[in-house]
């Protein structure tokens, strides 16, 4: 994402530390989509704007003039490898939402949050009870 700096970047930062760490239990799954569906809107925009018909258009005058003024993020890479590099970020992004929706059903915790199951005050109440001090 550092080499990568632009307009099209800037949600994950404002979502991930602007929304979710301030969340008192965890994201509900809700936010995760939001994040998800982002993601491969913004991959499949950047594996569009590299085809090579686009070529033309990042090489003009005028989307040159627009990307000095406002850094969009957006990048015309002609190797393979490059491509990747490019897109790496976002495709571990996606990764490991998958993964966490994974992890979430199979503990049973898909659809609602820890917060739904017993507040923090039921569960020390609980605690105490079993005799766990």
């Amino acid at each position: 994402m550092y080499m990568n700096a632009g307009l099209i970047s800037l949600p994950y930062p404002i979502l991930v530390f602007g929304y979710a760490m301030l969340e008192e239990t965890r994201p509900r799954k809700e936010f995760w989509d939001l994040v998800r569906v982002y993601t491969i809107f913004l991959l499949a925009f950047k594996f569009v704007g590299n085809l090579s018909i686009l070529e033309a258009f990042f090489g003009s005058s005028s989307f040159l003039t627009f990307e000095a003024y406002i850094k969009l993020g957006l990048s015309d890479y002609i190797e393979l490898g490059d491509l990747v590099l490019y897109m790496l970020p976002e495709i571990m992004i996606i990764c490991f939402i998958m993964l966490n929706e994974i992890y979430l059903n199979l503990v049973g915790l898909y659809y609602q949050t820890e917060q739904d199951i017993e507040s923090v005050v039921d569960g020390q109440q609980r605690l105490i009870a079993d005799g766990d001090q």
